[in-house]
């Protein structure tokens, strides 16, 4: 992924991240605890400092219980960078065959809503 398309999925995650932790008023140690996390990685993620493993990302989606475009996508509509980040959040979870399986559905129901 080019270093400025990793910048912004990391940029655009944070966000929505925060969002979410908030809407659900969480405090940044309620959240690390119940994702196995520390407290510096939520506060890392969230200002868009460090980026996290596929694993996690799933983690964030299930806790939350939101697709993988809430978590990827600024003001409700995907550009192309972003797509492409979850594209590659999608190939970090490959390891994960059940999660892959369930994430790619969804992203393709997305980005056919998105077409229509």
């Amino acid at each position: 992924m080019k270093e400025d398309t990793l910048s912004l999925a990391a940029t655009t995650f944070g966000k929505n991240l925060r969002k979410l932790r908030k809407a659900h008023s969480l405090t940044q140690e309620k959240l690390a605890e119940e994702l196995g996390i520390s407290t510096k990685h939520v506060g890392d993620l969230e200002k868009g400092k460090s980026f996290t493993s596929g694993e996690v990302m799933d983690s964030i989606a299930r806790y939350f219980d939101v697709g993988f475009e809430e978590l990827f996508v600024s003001e409700g509509k995907a550009h192309d960078t972003e797509m492409e980040a979850m594209h590659i959040a999608l190939d970090m979870l490959k390891k994960n065959t059940e999660a892959f399986e369930r994430r790619v559905i969804e992203l393709h129901v997305k980005e056919k809503e998105d077409l229509q």
